[in-house]
């Protein structure tokens, strides 16, 4: 899976060399606080990626699912709230308070995708191995599989402007 590896590592290159920004990856966390009061969730920084459609990429190589986004922005307040806008919103502000540059886009609730051999051969998250191609499933259960190889290629060409 060596060959893995070298492909994200010179996809990551590529974008680090055009100068393509990435994003921010955090873990959401409960802060300690005091005894009977409940503290809002916050985000805490665990690295830094290329968002590649359902992936994201780092520059070290690593890929991880592309989950929740928000923007480290003041969330605005709304007076008819859905549980959905409310979630949203809550993710704004502790984006917001979290140490994040204002404005921005902070992925969380992100999982590392293993990409060791036994990983790949059991397909179980969106890598797989089928005859032989190492293949990235970007929709539903066996519909949009696609090389990997070739996903990275067309997204960091999209991001690259080539």
């Amino acid at each position: 899976m060596t060959e893995v590896r070298s492909l994200l590592l010179r996809a990551a290159a590529r974008l680090e060399d055009a100068g393509v920004p990435d994003e921010a990856l955090a873990e959401v966390y409960t802060p300690r606080g005091l005894p009977l009061v409940k503290r809002a969730p916050a985000l805490r920084p665990i690295g830094r990626a290329w968002r590649l459609g359902v992936v994201l990429l780092s520059a070290d190589g690593r890929l991880f699912t592309a989950a929740e986004s928000t923007r480290a922005i003041e969330p605005k307040w709304y007076n008819h709230r859905s549980s959905e806008v409310e979630h949203r919103r809550l993710a704004q502000q502790a984006a917001h308070k979290g140490p994040f540059a204002a404005g921005e886009v902070v992925n969380f609730e992100v999982e590392e995708i293993a990409l060791d051999e036994q990983a790949l051969r059991n397909g179980s998250g969106p890598l797989s191995v089928v005859d032989g191609a190492v293949m990235l499933r970007w929709a539903g259960h066996d519909l949009g599989l696609t090389r990997l190889d070739a996903y990275l290629d067309d997204r960091v060409s999209l991001l690259i402007g080539e």
